[in-house]
């Protein structure tokens, strides 16, 4: 008799188990399915900020055969302006776009930029004022900029830079010239 009793409450217990989680888990489905969020958003507009192609760096790579040694001139690579009415901070984002075509022309390439205003290449406008550098083997970087240090039009500009290419490198005009680009996204939105 104690033993049928021990079965029945056990039962009892596992029954009333079931039951307590059919019923919270319909709740929990029904909560689920039956809340909503509402998230607001707005734009300043439909740009924060412009980049602009400002190519004034000298480098003739046409008449380059195997195992050539040289230097990569300065000057200003990119204009990057902000929209007036954004007030946040903004990455500037320079990447070469064909590193893997790069590696099979040279040994070494490598150029240093700086956020400048364009005529003092020694002073910086990110927020850490460096010098980065941009090669095959790092070939992205990124500039941080708070939003007063661009109220005015900034310049990426290529300080200098070299290249070694590989004895194999054989381009009779039509050459592996790098492909570099930048972008602007707005501060930790990447």
């Amino acid at each position: 008799m104690v033993k049928k009793e021990k079965s029945r409450r056990r039962l009892v217990m596992l029954g009333a188990l079931l039951l307590t989680l059919a019923v919270t888990s319909g709740m929990f489905a029904y909560t689920a399915l039956t809340d909503t969020v509402t998230i607001g958003v707005s734009a300043v507009s439909a740009e924060f900020a412009d980049v602009s192609a400002n190519n004034s760096v000298v480098y003739n790579t046409s008449t380059i055969v195997g195992r050539v040694v040289g230097k990569i001139d300065p000057g200003v690579m990119f204009d990057v302006s902000k929209e007036s009415n954004y007030t946040g901070d903004l990455e500037i984002i320079v990447s070469l776009a064909n590193a893997d075509e790069l590696v099979q022309e040279y040994s070494f390439w490598m150029m240093r930029l700086k956020l400048t205003d364009g005529i003092d290449a020694t002073l910086g406008y990110d927020t850490n004022n460096s010098t980065q550098v941009i090669s095959l083997k790092n070939p992205s970087v990124t500039f941080s900029v708070d939003s007063a240090n661009l109220t005015v039009p900034r310049y990426i500009h290529n300080v200098g830079g070299s290249y070694k290419t590989l004895s194999s490198s054989i381009w009779s005009g039509s050459g592996f010239d790098p492909l570099v680009f930048a972008g602007v996204a707005q501060a930790g939105a990447h």
